[in-house]
């Protein structure tokens, strides 16, 4: 019987009031790392820090303090709302499990300055889910999750299942709410330029590794690492002349329950050597606050870390 390793030695910082942009390929990794964050997948190794406290093993009233200081956005609107519930139910819900409002009264004024705030009326409170489309379904959902006034929102793809034009509205309102509610954010997304637009920085993750970290305008500028340089150069740009060459990544991901081993890019890497194939890449700071996992510039002096930091 074989094991996942989802998530292997994956080190991560994210400031206060920042937003750390998280990519990668289907599979690698990302939301299993939300949500062992969230505490909603219990982690087998590693640690969990949060304002300096460790969250790893909290029960009972530390976990459920935890618990009203993050919360999450996830994906598809058309799911992760109860169907049976109304807007308010699903609004107030949290409210109540975390005693944070005194009466039905409080709470259903609560619940109408939140759906303001996310740019719907509070006529729309009294009405289910299905009667909305994907764009105000997400707009509850953020109105949700804020209801239980967190400090740090996990974002799991938040606008993939949208038409372009809402996309940019759901951007711009959490941009406004980060900026007006002091938030710090983890947004998982395919879109590089939609993590270009929101993320302060970015970690890019391959089979289970953050595999680079950097301030995300370095990412753009100067990626050190090929997966990175591969997915840059699949993105799509309306431009053709703009539009650059190569970007497909030859191979397949190889086994998660049986990592061959070395560098876990190394099938797929077109600078690979056999170097590559026998030592495991230690992280490399290659210039403040960007650290990579590769052997392709033997020149980089690898410094003393237990990961990668961010």
């Amino acid at each position: 019987m074989g094991y996942v390793k989802a998530v292997d030695g994956v080190s991560l910082k994210i400031a206060n009031g920042q937003t750390m942009g998280l990519v990668g390929e289907s599979g690698c990794g990302k939301t299993t790392l939300a949500r062992t964050l969230l505490r909603l997948t219990a982690p087998t190794g590693g640690r969990i820090f949060f304002s300096g406290k460790d969250m790893t093993k909290a029960k009972g009233r530390a976990l459920r303090e935890y618990r009203r200081l993050t919360a999450v956005v996830f994906q598809d609107p058309y799911a992760s709302l109860d169907p049976r519930q109304t807007v308010r139910s699903a609004i107030t819900e949290p409210m109540g499990i975390h005693h944070l409002v005194r009466s039905r009264q409080e709470a259903n004024q609560r619940a109408a300055d939140l759906i303001k705030l996310v740019g719907l009326n509070p006529d729309h409170l009294s009405r289910y889910p299905h009667e909305f489309s994907g764009g105000q379904r997400q707009r509850i959902a953020i109105a949700r999750a804020l209801a239980v006034t967190p400090e740090f929102l996990v974002l799991d793809e938040p606008t993939s299942s949208l038409d372009v034009s809402v996309q940019a509205q759901i951007l711009n309102l959490l941009k406004a709410l980060q900026r007006d509610l002091k938030l710090t954010y983890l947004f998982i997304s395919h879109n590089l330029s939609v993590i270009r637009f929101m993320c302060n920085r970015t970690a890019v993750m391959y089979l289970g590794r953050v595999v680079e970290v950097a301030d995300t305008s370095r990412i753009y500028e100067s990626p050190k690492h090929p997966y990175t340089h591969a997915l840059l150069a699949s993105a799509p740009i309306p431009d053709p002349a703009k539009r650059k060459k190569g970007g497909v990544i030859e191979g397949d991901v190889p086994s998660p329950v049986n990592i061959p081993p070395g560098c876990r890019f190394m099938s797929r890497c077109p600078y690979a050597t056999e170097r590559c194939a026998k030592e495991f890449p230690k992280p490399v700071q290659v210039r403040p606050g960007q650290w990579v996992e590769c052997l392709y510039d033997l020149d980089l002096k690898v410094e003393p870390s237990p990961g990668v930091r961010a």
